[in-house]
């Protein structure tokens, strides 16, 4: 065999046993049809957490977490993190007297332990997955 042939070879086979996962895009909006404008959409396993960016209009896109470029095959429930506003209030001297969070979607898809939302990722590659939540 000769040794360009041997390299494609090898090269074939690394590519065989590589999966970089699925790269998710997609929306989240609300019933009536408003985007969400912030926060992460999280897709968690039980085990690991891959998350997406949500843009002022409601579009994400998953990228996967620090060791793994798209989300492996398997089944996730989602979530979302950083979808709420805090309101600060300060005294004469600057300081935070008291503040109130505010939740931008209802508080059961804050945590992997309430959402009833879940997706099963089937394939590599890129795949849409459009969301829609209820506000607070």
């Amino acid at each position: 065999m000769k040794f360009g042939s041997l390299i494609v070879l090898l090269f074939c086979l690394f590519c065989i046993g590589c999966d970089h996962g699925t790269k998710i895009s997609g929306t989240v909006k609300f019933s009536d049809g408003t985007p969400v404008t912030k926060g992460q959409v999280v897709f968690d396993n039980g085990t690991n957490s891959y998350f997406g960016a949500i843009s002022s209009n409601g579009s994400y896109i998953t990228g996967g977490n620090k060791t793994v470029e798209g989300i492996p095959n398997g089944n996730y429930k989602i979530w979302f993190a950083g979808t709420e506003t805090t309101d600060n209030k300060t005294g004469a001297d600057g300081t935070i007297t008291s503040y109130t969070v505010t939740q931008t979607v209802a508080k059961k898809y804050t945590s992997p332990n309430t959402t009833d939302l879940k997706f099963e990722v089937k394939s590599s590659g890129a795949t849409t997955f459009d969301i829609t939540v209820e506000k607070p």
